[in-house]
């Protein structure tokens, strides 16, 4: 019997601390597949990951560490936060002082930089694809003493080269898995108190091939469909073996095949369940009545979409199934039904113009709610694997140094992204309810805490995000916001200022 000890290296808590369910599967498999032991390190709200790391390694002896990598960076475009330097710096450099074993790695980051994350930590073994079955063979051959050479989803590096790197392994039947106990495993109080919600897949795998995004090479390009009973006993278990009824359906699209979607919803709605759910993916291209009344009846109380633009011909160069008018009327039956909705824009594609970002804001501004919450981020970084890096390399091949695993953001052509930078920063000084990233803007986390408390209090529905607009509101009352702005166009007049001074001075110097 194998001992193994599993590790959450995910320590960032923007928007809210995420619960390591990828991990938990891997625990479950683990135990239920192998037989083996499992002791589990969550270090998301550690104070000091060295003493904790030292303390579990020696307390529990293991045979091989496993580690959870969620990101490589915060996938902010403009300003990027590499965070696997974080990783290197506070987890890896840390187990590889106290343990001299084998140290795998894995998780939705290494389904796309693998390869690169090795030689990055210099470390030896990764898992790509699905993990429960992997990570399950990986060990059994460990224990046996046999080569996990040839293994399938395991990538190798040995001796600063890449001497395997073998194929995502998939799970055809999704259906054979064990159910994830996240309770077992972690201290899901502390979660909580964020309003981290649960998480379920109803499938893995994306269709679709837009331009930025790396989801078909983390899950694969054919969707693998799980059991919509299934889905629904996994609801019933999780809220009654954690308390927690708040759940978030985390597949990349949720709606996409709508018919499944929907029968999803009538096993939840025939649980009768007091839900909270929530989705990350919502696509404006299969959004009907019929759906937002499920949606409704299982217990939706927010949904958030991924527009990213609301001008056709940048919805067309990002490769997105929908155009401007789906938009628009999934946007009208969402207030119709009264669901609230988090907008995600994503400005900077390489066909950008002036005229297409006002077209996006404008067009948002006017079709949200106006207590929706539309989030704004400038620049789009480019990762291994996605369309468009493949589009950057055939035309640059020097643009890169490690296959894109640092940052690496599209300039579009007839616009800078300082420029979309100021005008979407200017548009969150006229909307209450845009909220533009950057990081000195990230919602410190006693703010979540305190929301979280206050709809308990008052048995609210209402999603946490509200307070941030609320909070806005005030500013706008008060006159906080128009000092704000003030404030930042004078910071931004001096700065252009200096930058003329600066590059004249060049000039002189250079003649």
């Amino acid at each position: 019997m194998a001992k193994v000890l599993l590790i959450n290296s995910n320590r960032f808590k923007h928007p809210w601390p995420v619960i390591p369910f990828g991990l938990c599967y891997i625990a479950t498999s683990l135990e239920s597949n192998g037989n083996h032991r499992v002791s589990f390190l969550d270090l998301c709200f550690s104070t000091d990951c060295e003493r904790d790391i030292r303390n579990s390694v020696r307390n529990f002896a293991p045979d091989v560490i496993g580690i959870s990598i969620r990101n490589i960076d915060d996938t902010g475009g403009y300003d990027v936060h590499f965070l696997l330097e974080d990783v290197k710096n506070d987890v890896i450099d840390f187990c590889k002082k106290e343990f001299t074993g084998p140290i795998v790695i894995g998780g939705p980051s290494v389904g796309i930089s693998g390869r690169e994350m090795l030689e990055y930590f210099d470390l030896e073994y990764a898992v790509r694809g699905d993990g429960e079955a992997v990570m399950s063979e990986f060990v059994k051959r460990l224990e046996s003493g046999l080569s996990p050479e040839g293994l399938k989803g395991l990538i190798i590096h040995r001796e600063k080269t890449i001497i395997q790197d073998n194929e995502p392994f998939r799970v055809d039947d999704l259906n054979s898995l064990p159910f994830p106990k996240p309770h077992r495993y972690l201290d899901l109080e502390k979660y909580s108190r964020f309003g981290s919600p649960l998480l379920v897949q109803t499938k893995r795998g994306c269709a679709f091939r837009c331009s930025y995004c790396t989801y078909n090479k983390i899950e694969g390009k054919q969707y693998r469909l799980r059991s919509p009973k299934l889905i629904a006993d996994e609801i019933e278990m999780l809220v009654k073996e954690t308390g927690i009824s708040h759940v978030e359906f985390a597949d990349s699209i949720f709606n996409i095949p709508l018919s499944h979607a929907k029968e999803v919803l009538r096993e939840v709605i025939r649980k009768k369940l007091d839900l909270r759910l929530h989705t990350m993916g919502l696509s404006p291209g299969a959004v009907d009545e019929e759906l937002l009344d499920l949606m409704k009846l299982a217990g939706f109380n927010e949904v958030d979409i991924g527009a990213e633009s609301t001008c056709d011909s940048i919805l067309e160069s990002l490769a997105k199934d929908f155009k401007r008018e789906d938009i628009i009327n999934t946007a009208n039956l969402l207030k119709k039904k009264k669901i609230p909705v988090t907008w995600f824009i994503m400005l900077g594609a390489l066909a950008e113009t002036r005229e297409t970002v006002l077209e996006t804001m404008n067009t948002i501004g006017r079709v949200a709610s106006k207590w929706d919450l539309v989030f704004v981020s400038t620049g789009v970084r480019v990762y291994n694997g996605a369309p468009v890096a493949d589009e950057i390399m055939s035309y640059d091949t020097n643009c890169t140094s490690d296959n894109f695993l640092h940052p690496l953001k599209i300039e579009p052509q007839r616009i800078c992204l300082e420029d979309i930078h100021e005008i979407s920063k200017r548009f969150s000084f006229r909307f209450p309810n845009f909220y533009f990233y950057q990081k000195e803007n990230i919602t410190p986390g006693w703010i979540l805490v305190f929301g979280n408390l206050l709809l308990k209090v008052f048995h609210s529905r209402q999603p946490v995000w509200r307070l941030l607009i609320f909070l806005k509101r005030i500013e706008f009352v008060l006159g906080i916001s128009l000092l704000k702005r003030g404030l930042y166009e004078l910071k931004l007049s001096l700065y252009k200022k200096k930058a003329m001074i600066n590059k004249g001075f060049s000039l002189i110097m250079g003649k």
